[in-house]
């Protein structure tokens, strides 16, 4: 007997492919891949078998013999034998009771290759029951004997224990590396979905999507649509980026394969329905120009979408944003403004009729791309702008497709004109300059200017003084004069007695505020760069708190002040601001659904929201196409904007009072000590 008899003899008893020629399996056989599995191991006792009989019948045609160390005796290779039959074709539950037939063997034949095969499969046995630990290191313990199918089979095991026990990053170190090295087809198999699951897991997105192609092109006929649909579920939990990503990459590719063992159609499909829930023309017409020929039946309408690039469209009632991704300054404002939207539009309440679509201006897109889409979703009313360069981008657009726009950030001054262009928010610098001047007043010089935006702080040096502003009594609010624009400009930092600017990006250095021995501190960073400064500042001085400084303010300190904004509770002993009532309704209003207070961009964003409902809810509830029709609605929902009474967090004015830009006085209020 020779060891191609005994392979011959079990492949056809077991449907098992030796470890060196892959074959098929019956195909009657459709259990899950953890049911039919077990017969890669046979591969594994095969080729063990093989060596022991070319040992015990001799080498054949002057072939070198094979060495017996691997093999046990014929006694225990059919015992062996038995057992795995009964596993590889048994359910879950009867394999997991083969456990102490396994345990036995592997206790009588300890000397053997035979124990190790043992070993592999008690370790699956112990994956099966959820006894990850032991599956482990069982696996671990088989491994470290040397390579080969039965080693290959205790890594992918040892894998796949790591991934189910919450471990997906070294579950992936551990099984990437055996991706297509693997030749037995039932550990490939294994492997590519532990492996593919593990980068899903771990967030690695570019290589889970490559993973799923070799997934897809290593599998089996008779698996390979079962495959395409789990492909398939896990293709909607990958981030859509990835997928246009992946998309773009097969093009460049350039392979010419079989569609069914193409990932690059399921990506296209996944795209494509994105496209549609989401009516992005950008993403359509872009899945056209690169992957048409793989989009089937949704060919048609992801064309229609696509044409529609320029068609005018409004959906009732729908309110569209815009946000940044060009720096991580216009990121963070970016997830505050969506979070005030949210809240003034009401979509955090049960009941709201509002609906909001949102883009952002990175990637491979513009702003215009990225505006246009929220047009085709049938937006009447943009939110945009969390820096002035993208404001000024979105008003040109707006004057351009005639639709009205609320601009969180004002835009360059040339860019304020036409009757589609409304200014929600205000330049950070002004509170900047109302406080430098009420230190200045207060004789708190020489003062250090911590954080804020570097840009905001370089136009501040480099603009003209204003009017000086002030505060009367230490508890009314003080006024910036600012007739007529809500960006205008601050006055010169070193008119305002400010010392030196420290930047907030990093660990803030308390020695850096000691050597001009400064008498005021002014704040114009972000809550976390406050909090820092605050800790730092030496006693004595006096603090100023700017408007992106949503913290609670110490007492004796200056506050930035627009309307009821900042909505933060007072310290314990401290008057309460003027219109606490108002401030106290909106901040409980605000806590029932956020952890902390609203930030500044935060309240700007809410008065956006408030002041985009106002536009959009009287119009009819249909959508149009109609030319004529989009234009009257984003007429009438422009005119509702200009005239709009509202309730606002960032201004005590109640709306733009027919005019363009929300006027608002910037002042500060001085929060007294506890007594």
């Amino acid at each position: 007997m020779n060891a191609v008899d005994i392979s011959g003899r079990f492949s056809a008893a077991f449907g098992a492919s030796t470890h060196g020629a892959p074959g098929r399996r019956p195909a009657r056989r459709r259990r899950p891949l953890l049911a039919r599995a077990p017969a890669l191991a046979v591969a594994a006792l095969i080729a063990l078998g093989a060596a022991s009989a070319g040992a015990g019948c001799g080498a054949q045609d002057g072939a070198e013999a094979v060495s017996p160390a691997l093999g046990g005796s014929p006694e225990a290779q059919a015992e062996l034998r038995r057992i795995l039959s009964r596993f590889a074709s048994g359910a879950r539950a009867e394999r997991i009771a083969l456990e102490p037939e396994l345990l036995a063997f592997r206790g009588r034949h300890a000397g053997d290759g035979l124990a190790r095969v043992a070993a592999a499969h008690l370790a699956w046995i112990a994956l099966e029951r959820g006894d990850l630990r032991r599956a482990e290191a069982l696996a671990a313990e088989v491994e470290a004997e040397g390579p080969g199918a039965t080693g290959d089979l205790a890594r992918v095991l040892r894998g796949a224990a790591l991934r189910r026990a919450g471990k997906p990053k070294p579950a992936f170190g551990v099984l990437r590396p055996l991706v297509s090295k693997v030749i037995d087809a039932y550990v490939r198999s294994l492997l590519n979905e532990e492996v593919t699951t593990a980068a899903m897991e771990a967030g690695a997105w570019t290589q889970a999507v490559e993973l799923m192609g070799v997934w897809l092109r290593e599998a089996d006929d008779d698996d390979r649509a079962a495959i395409r649909a789990q492909i398939g579920a896990l293709l909607r939990k990958v981030p859509i980026a990835h997928l246009v990503a992946a998309m773009r990459a097969g093009e460049a590719a350039g392979e010419v394969v079989d569609p069914q063992v193409d990932l690059r159609s399921l990506v296209a499909e996944r795209l494509a329905i994105v496209a549609r829930e989401r009516r992005d023309v950008a993403l359509a017409k872009e899945l056209l120009d690169r992957a048409g020929a793989l989009l089937g039946n949704q060919g048609d309408a992801i064309s229609e979408l696509a044409a529609g690039a320029g068609t005018a469209r409004v959906e009732p009632p729908t309110v569209g944003l815009l946000l940044s991704t060009r720096t991580s300054e216009s990121r963070r404002r970016g997830v505050e403004i969506a979070a005030g939207v949210a809240h003034g539009l009401g979509l955090l309440r049960p009941g709201s009729d509002a609906r909001l679509v949102s883009r952002d201006d990175g990637g491979q897109g513009s702003v215009d791309e990225a505006l246009s889409s929220l047009t085709a979703e049938g937006a009447a009313v943009l939110i945009a702008g969390s820096d002035r360069e993208q404001a000024t981008a979105v008003a040109k657009f707006a004057r351009a497709n005639a639709i009205p726009v609320l601009l969180v950030h004002p835009p360059e001054p040339a860019a304020l004109d036409g009757a589609f262009v409304f200014v929600v928010g205000e330049e950070p610098a002004r509170g900047i300059d109302v406080l430098a001047a009420a230190l200045a007043e207060r004789g708190a010089k020489p003062v250090a200017l911590v954080g804020g935006d570097a840009g905001a702080r370089k136009d501040a040096a480099a603009s003209p003084p204003s009017a000086p502003a002030g505060a009367a009594g230490g508890a009314a609010p003080g006024a910036a004069a600012a007739p007529g624009a809500a960006g205008a400009a601050p006055a010169a930092l070193a008119e305002r007695g400010i010392a030196l600017a420290l930047p907030c990006d990093a660990a803030f250095d308390p020695r850096a505020l000691r050597p001009p021995a400064v008498r005021g501190i002014l704040l114009a960073g972000d809550a976390p760069c406050a909090e820092q400064a605050i800790r730092a500042a030496p006693r004595g001085v006096t603090l100023a708190l700017g408007f992106e400084a949503a913290v609670p303010p110490p007492p004796g300190s200056l506050v930035a002040t627009a309307g009821l904004f900042p909505l933060v509770a007072a310290p314990a002993g401290a008057q309460p601001p003027p219109a606490a009532g108002g401030a106290g309704a909106a901040l409980a209003l605000w806590l029932a659904t956020h952890p902390s207070p609203p930030s500044f961009w935060a309240a700007l964003g809410r008065d956006a929201g408030v002041l985009a409902w106002a536009g959009v809810q009287r119009l009819p509830k249909t959508g149009t196409e109609d030319p004529a029709e989009v234009k009257a609605r984003r007429l009438a929902a422009a005119s509702a904007l200009s005239s709009a009474t509202v309730e606002l967090w960032t201004t005590s004015a109640t709306g733009f009072g027919g005019k363009r830009v929300l006027p608002r006085v910037v002042g500060y209020r001085e929060i007294e000590k506890a007594r």
